[in-house]
């Protein structure tokens, strides 16, 4: 006969201590070093895990002619109130029609379907039209590497059935490499993954087939479960950037492009730090070495900072020396308005795609030479 277990609260206390001081040794370990922390170490194996493979698949050397363009994070859904990219529906299509005709490659990085909240088929159907102009460039001109909200496309019969009839044959990537070399022959690596890798969806889930993660992720956004994510939480975006940023630094020759965080990170900064950075600069001048428009540049960045103060770009993250991390940032802005990353010859560019009283416009936020990159790092 079995004994009764009975209440033990000192049991009870002392398990409840020796996990509170767990949490506290781990948390002070990792102000003390935050590269051996294990949220940090988890990311560290799964993206060299997915290096490594990428370059057994084979890396792709640059051409001096080569013109990519690489957008992620679209999510697109159903057209419901739930949908995120509907907004930026007309946008992207402008962005796409400019990248075929002046005969760029198309990269999708990953995240382009939303599979967590909704079924493929009602993807597809909802936006065939988008998937049709995503066609054009496939195969020839096309790239497509599978996110942690698509991450159905690991499953080759469901590419087979969902992807195949828009673009027959895809193979769909985890991640993939470049190799650029100048005529001096300075060069290095491009990395490109969506940037989940490491995280609790993609590691400690991994263990679910594709097939059977749908409806895992219907239960979770049901019960509000497990939705703090770097796309919805200011602080996790930086924490997260600053991890992959960390992975990137300590490779030599290496240049990092990834998404998952939805925003845009131009050579290891975010776009509202070079901006404070600027206006910092301008602010230290001594009074005889300050330029004619001081005053306008001024005025014109602090409002310009505070204008972003309350975008998901503004948040505090640890300082970052080494140019060696980039972020596409996202196609489903709420303002309509898409960000994305351009390869095309020496050159590397941030640029941002939206629309001004009616008419589609092209921006460039950043660029410089790879070269020059290279030689840096």
């Amino acid at each position: 006969m079995s004994r009764r277990r009975e209440f033990n609260l000192t049991s009870l206390i002392t398990g409840m201590l020796i996990g509170a001081g767990f949490v506290v040794v781990q948390e002070r370990f990792k102000r003390l070093n935050p590269e051996l922390s294990f949220g940090h170490m988890r990311i560290k194996r799964a993206l060299d895990r997915t290096l490594l493979a990428a370059r057994k698949q084979g890396v792709i050397p640059l051409d001096p002619d080569h013109r990519y363009i690489v957008f992620s994070d679209h999510h697109k859904g159903s057209r419901d109130r739930a949908d995120d990219f509907w907004q930026c529906e007309k946008t992207y299509l402008a962005a796409l029609d400019h990248y075929f005709e002046k005969d760029y490659t198309l990269i999708i990085l990953g995240d382009a379907e939303e599979l967590w909240k909704e079924p493929p088929q009602n993807v597809m159907e909802a936006y065939a039209n988008v998937l049709q102009s995503e066609a054009r460039f496939h195969p020839q001109r096309h790239i497509r590497i599978h996110g942690n909200h698509d991450n159905l496309w690991e499953d080759k019969g469901m590419v087979k059935q969902y992807l195949d009839p828009f673009f027959p044959e895809i193979n769909v990537k985890s991640g993939m490499v470049f190799q650029f070399i100048d005529e001096r022959s300075v060069g290095g690596e491009i990395f490109l993954v969506h940037g989940h890798q490491g995280t609790l969806d993609a590691d400690f889930l991994d263990f679910f087939p594709p097939l059977v993660m749908p409806y895992f992720r219907y239960i979770q956004y049901l019960n509000n479960l497990g939705r703090v994510t770097p796309a919805q939480d200011d602080n996790l975006r930086a924490e997260h950037d600053t991890k992959m940023y960390r992975w990137a630094s300590n490779r030599r020759k290496l240049i990092f492009i990834a998404g998952h965080t939805h925003r845009p990170v131009w050579s290891s900064t975010t776009q509202v730090e070079k901006l404070t950075w600027q206006l910092q600069s301008l602010l230290g001048m001594e009074p005889g070495k300050r330029p004619e428009d001081y005053e306008v540049r001024v005025s014109s960045l602090i409002k310009e900072i505070e204008l972003h103060q309350g975008d998901p770009s503004f948040v505090a993250d640890t300082i970052k020396t080494k140019p060696c991390y980039f972020n596409t940032g996202c196609c489903r802005f709420s303002d309509g308005s898409i960000t994305g990353i351009e390869l095309e010859h020496d050159v590397i560019r941030l640029i941002k795609w939206d629309q001004q009283a009616g008419e589609n416009r092209r921006t460039l936020l950043d660029q410089a030479s790879l070269s020059v990159i290279f030689a840096i790092l």
